[in-house]
């Protein structure tokens, strides 16, 4: 479910709404404009850390096709 682009939309604005929970409960957002900069921070966070996921399942997926295009050479003898 959060492989496509509705599942990211459920994870971001439930990411989102527990920042605001918790930061309700910590009494971080007592005025509106610390509540933007948490917001905006917050948002930031998830948007680096998904790309960030991103790029390393795609790095993941490059090196294991990588591995399963070479050969395995079974007549070579190991080095001790």
């Amino acid at each position: 479910m959060g492989n496509g682009v509705i599942g990211k939309f459920i994870y971001f604005w439930a990411f989102m709404i527990g920042v605001v929970i918790f930061g309700k409960f910590f009494g971080f957002m007592n005025d509106t404009r610390t509540a933007i900069m948490i917001l905006v921070g917050a948002a930031l966070i998830f948007v680096v850390w998904t790309l960030g996921r991103y790029k390393a399942q795609q790095k993941r997926e490059e090196r294991e096709y990588e591995e399963s295009m070479k050969a395995p050479n079974k007549n070579k003898k190991k080095k001790r």
